[in-house]
């Protein structure tokens, strides 16, 4: 196998576009690989949390992703008949981040950020209409396999971050496990200008809102709301995004006369897995490839981006020789417990008090989270952890 010095990244969504510029900022040459025509559009994710800001800081992006988002230095958790149960203000993160906020802005608009920078650079290589179909490596160095629109080709270099999205064939290929369940009902994702603000008191920007029956989430994003809403049983992604289904899951969150004009909806499964490893020689897995979870909390693209500096921190000082091929197996040591200690567990919390039937239950848990936020210290405590800073510290102890 020949070597070429480079690493090559497939998949140009925010885990691989951040590793690229991460790399190519420290003088390592890049090839990005994306199977579209263009970036992709994805609308599922939008929240970015402080530490995320942080390192997108330092990569020197952030300041445009904040001109293009929402600045949300609070959120909410509700109940649908309540109303608000707890009010968290991420001020008191004033000592532990840079950006004591969330920034509500989809994840789109961050790859068209980087991509305008890595454009600037003379090491990186952003390809097109190229899908990764599989990979093999030695002592040496890796091939990428890949399909273009010219036909099979292949690409060689030092080391592989496989980027490309839950069904990964980088890890398929591999034989790489990926254990986890998938929930029974789908998620349906819509978005209207329709101002909620003017029919919920106190509504935050951002609102988790519980009900045994029929749970939501809003999130603001430039323009738009966003609603999150679970499907029913024996409805089909289908059935869900029908204009009927749509206007009556809408017209259960609030009421309205006629029906509601929305500008995207979408409905998907929703899994909980973490890959077997994040490794495997001269081949990483990074972001949805090694690890995939329920959006409530925001976790996904958050842990993604986390898992893409910490692997390129690692590689960086590989590639310029201040440390040994042993650093790199400190990546899986530290990334993969945090998703299945911090991330599964954090998501499936939040969904079960969202959905939680037993009505005791409900007001213990109601009541804790309000106390919990009126408390400055322990308000500080939780939003460490629900901001994903307490895992990136834990993080710092492990391997």
């Amino acid at each position: 196998m020949s070597e070429n010095d480079r690493v090559l990244i497939a998949g140009a969504g925010p885990v691989g576009c951040t590793a690229a510029l991460y790399l190519a900022q420290r003088g390592i040459p890049v090839t990005l690989i994306e199977a579209g025509a263009d970036l992709p559009i994805d609308l599922r994710a939008s929240t970015f949390h402080p530490p995320t800001l942080d390192m997108l800081d330092d990569l020197g992006v952030v300041d445009k992703l904040i001109e293009q988002g929402i600045v949300c230095p609070t959120w909410q958790y509700r109940d649908a008949k309540e109303g608000v149960v707890a009010h968290w203000d991420l001020g008191v993160l004033k000592d532990d981040t840079r950006h004591p906020y969330r920034i509500q802005c989809e994840q789109y608009k961050l790859t068209n950020i980087i991509v305008d920078e890595l454009r600037k650079m003379d090491n990186v290589e952003v390809l097109f209409h190229t899908c990764a179909t599989g990979a093999e490596q030695d002592e040496r160095g890796v091939i990428l396999k890949i399909e273009t629109p010219d036909g099979p080709d292949a690409l060689h270099g030092k080391y592989l971050i496989a980027a490309d999205g839950a069904s990964s064939v980088i890890r398929i290929g591999l034989g790489i496990d990926f254990p986890g369940l998938t929930f029974p009902e789908l998620w349906l994702c819509t978005s209207t200008e329709f101002p909620f603000e003017d029919h919920f008191e106190n509504l935050a920007p951002i609102a988790y809102v519980a009900d045994p029956e029929f749970w939501f989430v809003f999130v603001k994003v430039p323009g738009l709301w966003r609603l999150l809403m679970p499907s029913r049983p024996g409805e089909t992604a289908k059935s869900l995004v029908s204009d009927a289904t749509v206007q009556d899951r809408m017209h259960q969150v609030c009421a309205k006369d006629g029906d509601y004009d929305t500008y995207h909806r979408t409905a998907y499964a929703v899994h909980q897995r973490v890959a077997e490893t994040y490794r495997k020689g001269r081949i990483f897995l990074a972001g949805d490839s090694a690890h995939i979870n329920n959006p409530l909390g925001g976790m996904g693209m958050n842990g993604g981006i986390h898992d893409a500096v910490n692997l390129c921190e690692k590689l960086a000082r590989v590639w310029h020789g201040d440390a040994d091929d042993r650093e790199l197996d400190r990546y899986d040591g530290q990334r993969r417990p945090v998703a299945i200690d911090y991330v599964q567990q954090t998501t499936m919390r939040n969904k079960a008090m969202l959905e939680e039937t037993d009505p005791a239950a409900r007001k213990a848990k109601h009541d804790e989270m309000r106390a919990m936020s009126e408390n400055p210290e322990k308000a500080r405590e939780y939003l460490l952890q629900s901001s994903m800073i307490t895992a990136l510290k834990s993080a710092e102890k492990m391997a």
